[in-house]
């Protein structure tokens, strides 16, 4: 892929032509399926923008946001492909998963907002250190709500576990975010959902889609017309809701592999690691134990190519006293 690297699979815009599947809901209190939080190969998602868009059809969903780590370029590709070649299918919004070493947050924005606008979200985050105060962290929600978009606490579950000082619910609340995600990929969390409903904060699920595969949950909203901003208004007033299939929708889709993956294979997970350890100060035990296994390698191998040098050094000059004391016995024999 153009900024991840290869992948295990070779995607190609056909892989979806012969898949199709949407899940059951009433369709007389919701009419649009929603994503709302997504991956391209501009952060760490394995497929294109159009990909993206056509596997999020062949499950079902008429909308996403794209949310592309740190980048908008991702879903700004995205949504002028949705706009041009899928208009009556689904739609796109412009989003971005803000990733530091304490949160992670979509902050999805209106339709109507302005490139020069938005992109200053971004740079509000270069002056903003990896493990942010509290402070830096409210004025980017409020930087957010001033463009007038929303914020989502995203996997919660995750974060508080793998996050450094990872705030809490009651904090984001106190802060400003407009939702949590309450369901990630396959994992729901009962306690957002309670806190959510129970302190006016919306719900949403996110597939938070890196690689395709099947799906669990589907957030729901009902418009009464199909367009970028019915759906981003649904949103500001929190009027959603979702599905959630704990068995998963099919995929029989068949992905093929590529090659090249292989061959980079061992190239590829001392990437992840790394990527891994800057992202997660979990996973620097981890990198010392690499820096162990690497240098206690090199130790353990220079032992081996040592002990065998003195072996052989010991092995020749023992056969080299032998051949002296064989000659010194053959020269006493001759003088006899």
């Amino acid at each position: 892929m153009l900024f991840s690297g290869t992948t295990y699979y070779d995607y190609t815009d056909s892989d979806w032509e012969n898949f199709s599947f949407t899940p059951r809901y009433n369709e007389s209190n919701w009419n649009l399926l929603l994503d709302g939080h997504s991956h391209t190969h501009f952060s760490d998602g394995s497929l294109t923008p159009r990909q993206n868009i056509l596997w999020h059809l062949s499950l079902g969903y008429n909308a996403i946001a794209i949310t592309d780590h740190n980048t908008f370029t991702g879903a700004e590709e995205a949504r002028e492909i949705a706009r041009t070649e899928f208009n009556d299918t689904i739609k796109v919004l412009i989003g971005v998963e803000l990733t530091t070493a304490r949160c992670h947050l979509d902050l999805i924005l209106p339709p109507n907002v302005q490139k020069e606008n938005y992109s200053k979200l971004l740079d509000a985050k270069k002056g903003i250190s990896y493990t942010p105060t509290d402070e830096e962290m409210q004025n980017i929600i409020s930087e957010t709500h001033n463009l007038g978009g929303i914020v989502v606490v995203n996997h919660f579950l995750w974060s508080e576990e793998f996050l450094n000082d990872h705030p809490t619910r009651q904090q984001y609340y106190e802060w400003g975010a407009d939702y949590i995600e309450v369901i990630n990929e396959n994992a729901p969390d009962s306690t957002s959902i309670e806190f959510c409903q129970d302190n006016g904060l919306g719900i949403i699920t996110g597939t938070d889609m890196h690689q395709p595969g099947p799906v669990y949950s589907w957030t729901t909203i009902n418009i009464t017309e199909f367009t970028e901003e019915a759906i981003f208004m649904e949103l500001k007033e929190k009027r959603t809701y979702y599905i959630f299939n704990g068995f998963s929708s099919p995929y029989d889709v068949e992905h093929q592999i590529d090659p090249l993956y292989i061959v980079l294979y061992p190239f590829i997970k001392i990437g992840e690691m790394f990527d891994e350890m800057y992202r997660r100060e979990v996973y620097r035990v981890q990198f010392i134990v690499f820096l162990l296994y690497i240098f206690g390698g090199f130790a353990f191998s220079e032992l081996i190519r040592m002990t065998y040098r003195l072996l052989k050094w010991r092995y020749k000059k023992r056969k080299k006293t032998k051949e002296i004391q064989e000659e010194k016995v053959n020269h006493d024999q001759v003088k006899k």
